[in-house]
């Protein structure tokens, strides 16, 4: 049936006919029923049907069948779907009582159309396809047709075409649909249960009196995982933005045991936490006051705010959320970590970020509580975020600032969190101890490294040379009888102290590479610091080749002077066959400040020590050889080749 008024046809006709005058009229009931089951067209049936009250009843007894039998029952579906005033409700009543009385259905629906019924079909065609009558009467929200069909059990159950709220809906019913898209992520909506319809009509007492006949918290029918599972009420309840939240009492009280429902998505969100992502202070409140469990966990390890609510919206969700019994510590997590892990990458935001971070502290978060993200912390934050703005002072200023009032209210550096990289050794090794005040407060306020950083930890303190230059007790060794005493202290300098309490950990390679850091220098001030210190001995090999790669006429020396094993002059050589005074003489050559009574002593001492001074390299020149072909234009030239030469028999004799 395609009008209202054709269903009206159904009802009345327009005059009766004189049963004398019409001998159609007289024919038998089995007859009648014989030539109306040949009239194809629902025009037909129509016309015959007004033609007399005799014909009525026959030919209207066929149409509401083959409307129950082909149609799904459309005229019951059509009337409702316009049933916008009392007139047309009480035609939609009686069209719902006659079509029940020859077979109609009212839960007569296709929930699935084949792709030649999507073809075949247009829009409004899908949707009265794909909707019950109870659906129509419901999004309009007409009360008296929906108790009635409620009355009549219509099902509660069956979920409708999307289509109808986007193609029935006032503006406001789209921009909500709108807003619930961006609340789940922009994805497409399945299916949608009557009581969907009226929320999102925001029609709470049409969802009451639907939860009174029994409807149940299903909202929708989500296809995102492949199969379907249905999305509660409750979770579009909590993210609802409207002013009074107490209108959706009804959802929460009926539906409280499915307060801490996850989501079928893979948020496996809960109301509450869509409530907070989305900044709706109103929709936690309910929430929480349904007995919401507000440390529940969702699916997402971390995730952005999703909704584009201003700042202060979350905020004010946030603060009357640990108002109404929030932990700011909960379980595993560091709330305020993860602020301020915001707060060091935008910095700028401080006028919004800091009275939070406050909020935060006054409320007792715990600062030292390790956040649940990998590789990360909230002073890594801070110290990343600090150079990242190395060169935007005001906000290098903010960042300063916080971390500060943080370590005043009791930041525990002491204790590097496991897993991840201690603070001080971050700024150390990634950012060479700068800036110098962030390394300096680190170290004033006892910041301490892991026990397997301490090999990098103890290389860079080598490289840095304020952090043992700086040290009044930095030559322990040379205050008699205050030996042990003027060391002690030196071990307690905020600069030694972190690494001090690993030195046994120190490996021998790490020493060799601080011998070689030592090297580069003019003095031996690091040098002599390393020799006093309790250390593995270097691997003499690789000292041998630093000193003579540093060009420094000291260091050179000191390996010279330094106390090998037994043999080791003797045989050490490059792979070039070198020995210890083919490169001395080198050096000579080299190094203008490397005299030649230096260079005489030290090729006496390592002579006197076993090395030979006619020993050939793998290009069979000696050291005078060498000397002779190169050296000819450094002072004293003449007197080392007397040396090499065998005429200075020894050190003494030198001196």
């Amino acid at each position: 049936m395609g009008s209202p008024a054709r269903e009206e046809d159904l009802m009345t006709h327009k005059g009766d006919i004189d049963m004398l005058t019409c001998p159609m009229v007289l024919l038998p009931a089995e007859i009648k029923n014989q030539i109306v089951s040949h009239l194809s067209t629902q025009e037909s049936l129509s016309c015959l049907g007004q033609s007399c009250r005799d014909w009525y009843e026959v030919a209207n007894e066929e149409l509401y069948k083959r409307d129950s039998r082909e149609n799904s029952s459309f005229s019951i579906k059509w009337m409702a779907a316009h049933a916008v005033d009392e007139q047309k409700t009480d035609s939609a009543l009686r069209t719902l009582e006659i079509s029940r009385r020859w077979g109609g259905q009212i839960d007569a629906v296709k929930l699935r159309l084949s792709p030649s019924d999507t073809e075949r079909l247009n829009r409004d065609q899908i949707i009265h396809e794909m909707s019950t009558a109870l659906h129509f009467a419901v999004f309009l929200g007409n009360m008296r047709l929906t108790k009635t069909l409620l009355d009549m059990k219509a099902s509660l159950a069956i979920p409708c075409s999307d289509l109808l709220q986007e193609s029935m809906g006032s503006t406001e019913v789209l921009r909500r649909v709108i807003y619930f898209h961006r609340v789940f992520r922009d994805v497409p909506f399945g299916s949608t249960f009557p009581i969907f319809l009226a929320f999102i009509k925001s029609d709470h007492v049409m969802c009451k009196l639907l939860i009174e006949h029994g409807a149940g918290r299903e909202a929708m029918i989500d296809y995102l995982q492949g199969d379907s599972k249905a999305m509660s009420i409750l979770h579009f309840a909590a993210a609802d933005p409207t002013a009074d939240y107490r209108q959706w009492r009804c959802l929460f009280d009926g539906f409280r045991e499915y307060i801490d429902e996850p989501c079928p998505r893979d948020s496996q969100s809960t109301p509450l936490h869509i409530a907070l992502i989305n900044g709706c202070t109103q929709g936690m409140q309910i929430a929480v006051e349904t007995g919401a469990d507000k440390e529940s966990r969702d699916g997402i390890p971390h995730y952005k705010i999703a909704d584009p609510k201003p700042f202060e919206e979350h905020t004010r969700c946030l603060r009357q959320f640990v108002d109404l019994g929030a932990s700011v510590n909960p379980d595993g997590d560091s709330l305020i970590g993860l602020i301020v892990k915001r707060y060091a990458l935008f910095p700028g935001e401080g006028p919004q970020m800091r009275p939070l971070i406050y909020f935060l502290l006054e409320r007792h978060a715990d600062i030292n509580e390790t956040s649940a993200e990998p590789n990360t912390n909230m002073v890594n934050e801070i110290i990343d975020g600090i150079s990242r703005f190395d060169d935007d002072p005001p906000a290098l200023e903010l960042l300063k600032e916080l971390l500060s009032h943080l370590v005043d209210r009791g930041l525990n550096l002491t204790i590097p969190a496991p897993g991840l990289a201690s603070p001080l050794c971050r700024v150390l090794v990634l950012y060479n101890a700068n800036p110098e005040w962030l390394f300096d407060l680190l170290c004033e306020n006892g910041a301490t490294i892991h026990e397997e950083e301490v090999d990098s930890a103890f290389l860079y303190w080598c490289e840095t040379s304020r952090l043992w230059e700086g040290n009044k007790y930095h030559m322990w060794w040379q205050s008699p009888g205050q030996e042990d005493e003027m060391f002690l202290k030196w071990c307690e300098h905020p600069y030694n102290a972190w690494w001090w309490q690993h030195v046994k950990h120190i490996s021998r390679h790490t020493v060799t590479l601080a011998y070689g850091a030592a090297f580069k220098h003019e003095d031996r001030k690091l040098y002599d610091i390393l020799t006093h210190l309790p250390l593995p001995g270097p691997f003499e090999d690789v000292l041998v080749k630093m000193a003579f790669v540093s060009l420094q006429t000291w260091s050179w020396r000191q390996v010279v002077l330094r106390e090998f094993e037994d043999d080791f002059f003797a045989t050490w050589s490059l792979n070039c066959r070198e020995n210890l005074i083919h490169l001395t003489v080198r050096l000579f050559i080299e190094v203008e400040e490397y005299s030649a009574a230096d260079a005489t002593r030290d090729i006496l001492h390592l002579r006197d020590k076993g090395v030979e001074m006619t020993s050939r390299n793998s290009y069979g020149q000696t050291p005078l050889e060498i000397l002779l072909g190169r050296g000819g234009s450094r002072d004293g030239f003449m007197e080392l080749a007397a040396v090499l030469e065998g005429k200075v028999p020894n050190v003494q004799e030198l001196a």
